[in-house]
């Protein structure tokens, strides 16, 4: 079954246009440089799709594929075929490097190569490339303020994202298990939740979906940090919640349209209510201020 799902992903991905897409840098005299997506001639899927020996730790196995690097020059995605050791059950990893594609694109993909579905898919369009400001002023000398006034408001931009950055660490107390240096290994882990249980709780104590799984995230690394013997009083570790930054009803979503809200996860109170109140009230906020004021 293993194989046989290798081999049809393979087949599929050669007709996905958008898994033949590689980042390029482009740079620009007295510019900032920027990149552009492009698509590879030579395309080969054999070099992203793999089939790995049986196994009956897909989470494990898992783990250690995301700890290598996608090779920058090629597209950046990978497809690994985990068969199990029963000879009948399988896993498929998939790997997308947020430069190809966010979340929203990423699970396109994948829908493309696991069922397949006739929608047409443009192509890279020249506005993906984003040259320099420098040579939009020579090129388009009509535009001139139209670009200076884009500048200001992306500085002014900037300044709230440094701004929001500055607040969130103020007053932190840092968890040792949570600011130790990156070793470079990954491991992955399972947990379900039954989504009729995350829906009875939003009605009752308000929020959305992702309030109460934010504030189940919180709980769980209290949980976490006093089983460990490090303690959860006074922590407040920042997070940066991904913000989709889409129109409604867009047919065919390319690339990364997103950004980030960053909040300070409530580890150290003890009532769940409440941290789902903190959560609800932080998220509140960041909407208000919009997703153009966040840290992505």
């Amino acid at each position: 079954a293993g194989a046989h799902a290798a081999d049809l992903l393979a087949s599929r991905a050669a007709a996905v246009p958008g898994l033949r897409m590689r980042i390029r840098d482009v740079w620009q005299p007295l510019a900032f440089g920027g990149a552009t997506r492009e698509p590879v001639p030579d395309f080969d899927p054999l070099d992203h799709v793999r089939l790995h020996a049986p196994t009956d730790d897909f989470h494990g196995m898992a783990g250690r594929l995301m700890q290598r690097s996608l090779r920058r020059g090629r597209p950046p995605w990978e497809a690994h075929v985990l068969p199990g050791a029963d000879g009948v059950s399988f896993a498929v990893l998939f790997k997308f490097h947020h430069a190809l594609a966010d979340g929203l694109r990423a699970l396109k993909l994948a829908a493309s190569l696991l069922d397949p579905v006739d929608l047409p898919e443009r192509g890279p369009r020249p506005a993906e490339q984003r040259p320099g400001l420098l040579s939009e002023v020579r090129t388009l000398p009509g535009r001139v303020p139209d670009l200076v006034r884009g500048a200001v408001s992306d500085m002014g931009r900037a300044l709230d994202i440094g701004a929001s950055l500055a607040r969130s660490t103020f007053g932190m107390r840092p968890a040792p298990a949570l600011a130790s240096a990156p070793s470079g290994t990954r491991r992955t882990a399972g947990a379900v939740l039954d989504i009729d249980d995350v829906h009875r709780v939003r009605k009752s104590a308000g929020g959305t979906v992702n309030d109460v799984l934010i504030a189940v995230v919180a709980g769980a690394l209290r949980r976490w940090l006093d089983e460990r013997g490090d303690g959860s009083e006074g922590v407040a570790p920042r997070a940066l919640i991904p913000v989709s930054r889409r129109r409604p009803r867009t047919a065919q979503p390319q690339g990364n349209r997103l950004s980030g809200y960053l909040m300070r996860l409530p580890v150290a109170d003890p009532d769940p209510l409440a941290r789902l109140e903190t959560v609800r009230a932080a998220m509140l906020r960041n909407k208000d201020a919009g997703a153009d004021r966040g840290a992505g």
